[in-house]
């Protein structure tokens, strides 16, 4: 019985054995083996000269305290030295340049392959990492500075040394040369001036573990022995040289210490800056020293001196540098080859404008007349102050020659260029006398004067007045001092005007006495008859054709050389037989391009093409263009036919036809490139269209919905461009709910401007979400409007031009741009200009209307400086058309009776060319 038990139980003891030894094995396998020694970090790549370099790294892993050790290392850089072991991480630090053997910049530059290596004795861990060492830069940072101003130091977040007092006084003593009137030296004089402190930030881009103390010098271009051509030192050319205009002159304008100066103390006042050292350079003034930043200072300030002199200069220019770091380690720039800030210094001397009695900046005086002009300074002089005037480097016209000055002495007008505002005198008026006697001009254009101060003459010498600006007025001189007469030796009836290149005024018209044959005058600005074009042939007899005329100026290219071209084209409507050309209609369009052709009898228009346009209806011409960029010819008008590809409103539409220039060979050739026709069920009209706008562009007026645009009153006005000939119209129909009559208008300003006659007052109303609307109140007469529209069909500026106590009627014909202005034209029954006549009968006008509004500084309320009325003295006259002369003078075709006329107006509405 023993055998039988011993073998069943042994078995049990087996399994039992077994599972205790899987259990064992089972334990084992779930105890984590220790990690692999990791760091954790990556320093920063950048190190500076001079700077604490540190970096805190962690680490993880390994089964004992971690060791770390540095390899490939720069000479700088170590392991902080702890006793801790236990401690999980460690430090790097260092500064370059000083630790680990005190090597400067020899420690600059780019060290790779570090390892910071770590391990518990059986396993390691490494982190890569690099270094570069750069300098710490210094830098400067300066405001422009102002002559007897002390600015404000800004708020920082860095580190600064003590803030200087910079409103304590100072004064500089230094010798000035004393000039005679050509110039040479007279003598000298010691002068002993105040000053104002002003500053410099001195920048360090890092906190330094030590003292940084760089030394500074003021330096300039000036140098007195720089002559103007023909001179020679020393001498008012050489010290004011033009190739020292500009140049601030250390020791005389600026200084780091005055001569006569305390040392600057902080803001409190009581104690000196212990940051800042003056030296003096070789002419004994303080314009260099040391600037020592503390350490962990990263923003100072240099306290330099302006001297507040009675000297007029423009704004003068030197430099500040950094030229040595003395003790410390820093960079003068980033290559450490110097760091240099460039200072400015403003004037504070008074400033001089002048402006014409009225105010304005420009005029035009005629040859043998003399006006009185007022100059002005910003503030009343605290002594007596001196401008010695005269033309300046652009003007055509030259003092002593042209015209003369003239200033009050005792009650009298005497010839001086020089002006004085005694002490406490801030305004003194002047004269301008352009004497006839010998007055001579070679040139087409006129010759204008633009006034400055003589900077030639006051440079360098004490109490004058500086200019507001180079160009103080523009003043142009008038030739032409009677009205040019059109129809004096024969029936000549003007049409239509326009002023071309140096001042041509071309004057389309017919004559009635020569079967009302079409020609363009073309005159000088002295009123000389330079051509007589006969568009027509002596063969055609027409009927009152009313030609319109446009001219233009505009580059080409020839032979990879950009030239100038000047054309006109003059266009006419006739129902009658014209040589060169077959009828097409009723009424048919020829239209006649012209260019200037210097080979030609000394320089003459000769024609380019001529075509004969139209529908098989009655075409009328309204208006002719051409384009500035590419030449092309526009014409607009009304037609009560139908042009090839359009269609018919009903009653009379407007059309635009575009007609370009081909070349055959050497010869021009008209080719029509478009026609678009639109209008309303009703009778349209055309008062124009422009070339000058982005697309071509026509408008007029219309009493129904034109393309389909809604109707807003009885008669509306509208407009609309195009892009090309397959292109949709983008029509515009604007008013109000009155009659909008329109009769002329032009593209000027970035708007489309359209005067017309209407019995009401308009005006822009401005609303909040939406596009501003035109409104109208209604007036007992009739007053002329003037609407400005933005292209996409907004109203932004509206004027209306009515008598005085509105009973008159005004009706508008002529319009043109001027300086920024606008300048309206047509007749009057009543009292426009407010003179207090009234003759009954039509009397021709003129008004200037201002677009810029100048703001009253006591109020918010604003006034219109260049407005101005002008009403001719002459019963049944009417100006018919204005043009615009270099914005100089406003050139005015006008009738007077059955003469016809071409009158001059000035900037301020004086009539230059007296009718009587």
């Amino acid at each position: 019985m023993g055998a039988d038990y011993y073998s069943r139980s042994h078995p049990v003891s087996r399994m039992a054995i077994l599972g205790l030894f899987f259990l064992g094995l089972s334990a084992c396998k779930t105890e984590k083996d220790a990690d692999q020694p990791t760091i954790l970090g990556v320093p920063p790549v950048s190190a500076y000269l001079g700077v604490e370099y540190s970096y805190n790294f962690g680490a993880y892993g390994g089964e004992g305290i971690l060791d770390y050790s540095l390899t490939n290392a720069p000479s700088w850089l170590a392991l902080e030295d702890i006793s801790n072991k236990a401690r999980q991480g460690i430090i790097l630090r260092g500064v370059p340049g000083l630790t680990g053997g005190n090597r400067g910049e020899a420690d600059l530059g780019k060290t790779e392959g570090i390892n910071l290596v770590t391990t518990d004795g059986q396993m390691s861990g490494v982190q890569p990492f690099e270094v570069d060492v750069k300098y710490n830069v210094m830098s400067l940072e300066s405001e422009p500075f102002a002559e007897g101003e002390s600015p404000e130091i800004p708020g920082s977040n860095r580190e600064q040394c003590a803030l200087p007092d910079l409103e304590a006084e100072g004064e500089h003593r230094f010798t000035v040369n004393l000039y005679n009137d050509d110039g040479s030296v007279s003598g000298t004089r010691e002068l002993t001036l105040p000053t104002r402190r002003v500053f410099v930030k001195v920048n360090l881009d890092q906190p330094s573990v030590t003292r940084v103390a760089v030394a500074f010098e003021l330096q300039s271009d000036y140098d007195a022995t720089s002559c103007d051509a023909g001179f020679s030192p020393p001498h008012q050319n050489c010290e004011q040289s033009n190739s020292n205009v500009g140049d601030a002159t250390p020791g005389k304008d600026i200084v780091g210490l005055g001569s006569n100066s305390p040392m600057p103390r902080d803001e409190s006042g009581e104690n000196e800056l212990s940051y800042i050292d003056y030296e003096l350079d070789e002419e004994g003034f303080y314009t260099r020293g040391v600037i020592t930043l503390e350490p962990g200072i990263t923003e100072c300030y240099l306290p330099l001196e302006v001297v507040d002199d009675s000297f007029p200069e423009p704004a003068e220019s030197l430099r500040l540098a950094l030229t040595e770091v003395r003790s410390g380690l820093a960079g003068l720039g980033s290559g450490n080859g110097g760091v240099v800030s460039n200072l400015s210094i403003q004037d504070n001397e008074p400033v001089l404008s002048i402006e014409t009695v009225q105010g304005g900046s420009r005029d035009t005086l005629n040859v043998g007349d003399v006006r009185e002009y007022l100059a002005r300074l910003a503030d009343k002089p605290d002594r007596d102050i001196f401008a010695r005037l005269t033309h300046t480097a652009g003007s055509t016209a030259r003092l002593g020659t042209e015209f003369v000055i003239e200033r009050q002495e005792d009650g009298n007008w005497v010839e001086n260029d020089e002006l004085v505002f005694p002490k406490g005198t801030d305004e003194v008026p002047f004269r301008i006398r352009v004497p006839a006697a010998g007055y001579t001009n070679s040139a087409f254009s006129d010759r204008f004067i633009l006034l400055g101060v003589n900077q030639d003459f006051q440079a360098g010498r004490e109490d004058y007045a500086r200019g507001e600006s180079d160009n103080l007025i523009r003043v142009s001189l008038n030739e032409l001092t009677t009205p040019l007469v059109l129809n004096g030796a024969g029936g000549f009836v003007a049409t239509d005007m326009a002023v071309g290149h140096d001042g041509r005024v071309f004057v389309s018209g017919y004559d009635d006495q020569d079967n009302d044959r079409v020609q363009v005058r073309i005159f000088d600005q002295r009123g000389s008859l330079l051509q007589q074009v006969a568009v027509s042939a002596a063969v055609d007899s027409l009927v009152t054709p009313n030609p319109v005329i446009d001219v233009v100026q505009r580059k080409v290219t020839q032979g990879n050389i950009k030239v100038d071209r000047f054309e006109f084209v003059v266009s006419y409507s006739t129902d009658q037989p014209v040589a060169g050309t077959s009828a097409l209609g009723a009424e048919d369009i020829v239209t006649s391009l012209y260019g200037f052709d210097v080979a030609s009898n000394g320089g003459e228009y000769v024609s380019s093409w001529r075509i004969r346009t139209g529908t098989a209806a009655e075409d009328q011409i309204r208006w002719a263009g051409i384009s500035r960029d590419t030449g092309y010819v526009l014409l607009a008008g009304e037609t009560n036919g139908v042009f090839d590809g359009q269609q018919g409103s009903g009653g009379r539409d407007s059309f635009l036809q575009r007609i370009d220039t081909e070349l055959d060979g050497n010869s021009q050739l008209p080719a029509v490139a478009w026609t678009r026709q639109a209008g309303s069920a009703a009778d349209d009209t055309v008062a124009g269209g422009s070339a000058d706008s982005v697309m071509p562009l026509l408008f007029g007026s219309a009493a129904g919905s034109v393309k389909g645009t809604p109707v807003i009153g009885g008669v509306d006005a509208f407009f609309y461009n195009i892009s090309g000939a397959d292109a949709e119209l983008n029509v515009y129909q604007v008013g109000t709910e009155g009659d909008e009559v329109v009769s002329g208008g032009l593209f000027f300003a970035g708007a489309l401007w359209m005067i017309g006659s209407s019995d009401g007052l308009y005006s822009v109303l401005e609303r909040e979400d939406e596009d501003p609307a035109l409104e109208r109140a209604p007036l007992s007469s009739t007053a002329g409007f003037l609407l400005g529209y933005s292209s996409a069909g907004n109203p932004g500026r509206a004027f209306s031009l009515n008598d005085e106590n509105d009973q008159a009627n005004v009706q508008l014909s002529g319009l043109t741009g001027f300086d920024g202005d606008m300048v309206v034209a047509g007749y009057t029954d009543g009292d426009f200009a407010n003179g207090g006549v009234v003759s009954g009968t039509t009397q021709g006008i003129l008004a200037r209307v201002s677009l810029v509004r100048e703001a009253d500084s006591d109020t918010e309320d604003a006034t219109f400086r260049n407005n101005w009325r002008y009403q001719l003295d002459e019963d049944n006259s009417e100006i018919l058309d204005l043009e615009n002369f270099r914005d100089d003078e406003v050139v005015a075709l006008a009738r007077v009776g059955n003469g016809w006329l071409v009158l001059l107006f000035s900037p301020e509405g004086e009539l230059l060319t007296p009718l009587n």
